[in-house]
């Protein structure tokens, strides 16, 4: 449904270099200084760019988004299942229809609407189809008394599943701005943790989309707590944050970190973003209630209807190293 193209320039000649680079430029249509291809995104593209990096430059990028196609795949992958089996999935599927329509008006608007909705609708089915799970699945039941909603509770009789959603995918331009401010950042680091990016490989993108990502998970899980914490006021259960993202942006690897020192009250030795979030914590006064008991990891690209992946309990692989010192007081 997605079709990205990109824009390349030939700038360093292949004179005097490996016969495989200029075969390389051949394949990517150029072979002469200036000369400009139009190309489709695909990672056989950015394979070939990256063996002659040094001889090309990448000038922009164009994506082409057949939004009929897509919405006919997304009907056929979830309409029937979530509008039947969930308790009020209608209400669900109307969202979803609500965001195709704003993107219809203004694409910029409706598109990010659409991969949350999308990315709900992946975590519907994904919970219908659990043979573990034999109890009804209701969406944003209207159960809290200050009308806030957690988007899926599973009544298990003793008590209540909790599940809440958030896609988390920022887009963080690649200007100078960007790669100034990893530059100053990267001096925040743990001294035994290396973020190694480049600035002519979208770097300062690279970079403050993971940071950014990072402060998106603290902010939606301080969010989520005091729902939870309402929720489970009325009726005790385990609440399971899941976050959505399409694996480019950010990786599982980076909310492992986070869960760690969500679920440990210390961050990881080799968390890079362990002292500006410990800095921030302090700083801004936050106290976390820490009732959130698991947090999942949903990867989905943004032009198919399917997880690629699911995966929890969302928790880093064990070092055999002592643990640090406690960062905040708990």
């Amino acid at each position: 449904m997605y079709r990205a193209w990109i824009t390349v320039e030939q700038i360093g000649s292949p004179i005097r270099r490996h016969h495989k680079q200029r075969e390389t430029l051949i394949g990517l249509r150029l072979n002469r200084l200036g000369r400009l291809s139009v190309l489709e995104d695909t990672p056989e593209t950015r394979g070939m760019i990256a063996k002659v990096g040094h001889l090309v430059r990448v000038l922009d990028r164009r994506v082409e988004f057949d939004i009929d196609a897509f919405v006919a795949a997304i009907r056929g992958e979830y309409n029937a299942s979530v509008t039947t089996k969930v308790v009020n999935g209608g209400v669900l599927w109307r969202q979803f229809e609500d965001a195709v329509t704003a993107y219809r008006t203004h694409a910029a608007n409706g598109e990010r609407q659409i991969t949350e909705r999308v990315n709900e609708l992946a975590v519907a089915k994904l919970l219908i189809d659990d043979p573990t799970l034999t109890w009804p699945v209701t969406y944003e039941p209207g159960f809290l008394p200050d009308g806030r909603k957690i988007d899926f509770v599973i009544d298990r009789g003793a008590d209540n599943l909790y599940v809440e959603v958030k896609t988390v995918h920022p887009n963080t331009a690649d200007t100078d701005e960007a790669w100034q401010k990893y530059l100053a950042r990267r001096g925040k680091h743990r001294p035994n943790v290396n973020f190694i990016v480049q600035k002519d490989w979208m770097g300062g993108a690279i970079y403050g989309n993971v940071f950014a990502s990072r402060s998106h998970f603290l902010d939606y899980t301080r969010e989520f707590e005091t729902r939870l914490a309402a929720a489970k006021a009325i009726k005790q259960g385990p609440g399971i944050l899941v976050f959505c993202g399409n694996g480019f942006t950010w990786h599982k690897s980076h909310l492992e970190d986070f869960a760690d020192f969500y679920h440990q009250g210390v961050h990881r030795d080799d968390d890079a973003f362990a002292l500006m979030e410990a800095e921030a914590i302090k700083r801004k006064g936050i106290k976390l209630l820490r009732n959130i008991d698991h947090f999942a990891y949903l990867r989905r690209r943004k032009d198919r209807p399917q997880r690629a992946e699911f995966y929890w309990p969302v928790r880093g692989p064990r070092l055999m190293v002592p643990p640090p010192e406690p960062l905040e007081s708990t």
